[in-house]
């Protein structure tokens, strides 16, 4: 099991990046048609408020590569949804752009984070004798 260690720089840069791509996230959907409120909308802000969670939790862990993974997957579920809103026209060109770059920095980030932990639990692991 790694070492118990307090979040890092780069795992707080994260979390504010997730915090203000969240809000952002929202603002958008908001916006988009009603026929779409309870399908792609709250799929989308579900996804978006479960990163935030996974992050917040992920940093108050001995272990969080679980939960960095669980953030991970909605990251990409995140990625085809958002794929299928522009593909629906339902976000233009710019907004999905925006959000491709948004969510591959929080994939940086997020890719940062786990490696940092795998390699906290190989400084940790006892050598073979």
């Amino acid at each position: 099991m790694a070492p118990s260690r307090p979040a890092g720089p780069n795992d707080l840069l994260l979390f504010e990046k997730w915090i203000d791509t969240t809000k952002w996230l929202m603002g958008l959907t908001e916006r988009f048609p009603k026929r779409l409120r309870h399908g792609l909308t709250d799929r989308i802000d579900l996804l978006a408020l479960g990163i935030l969670e996974d992050v917040t939790s992920a940093a108050y862990r001995k272990d969080p590569r679980p939960t960095l993974g669980e953030a991970n997957d909605k990251l990409n579920r995140l990625r085809v949804l958002l794929r299928l809103a522009h593909e629906m026209t339902v976000l233009s060109h710019d907004q999905y752009r925006e959000a491709a770059e948004r969510l591959a920095e929080a994939g940086r980030l997020l890719g940062g984070w786990l490696r940092k932990g795998n390699r906290d639990e190989v400084a940790a692991a006892p050598a073979d004798v």
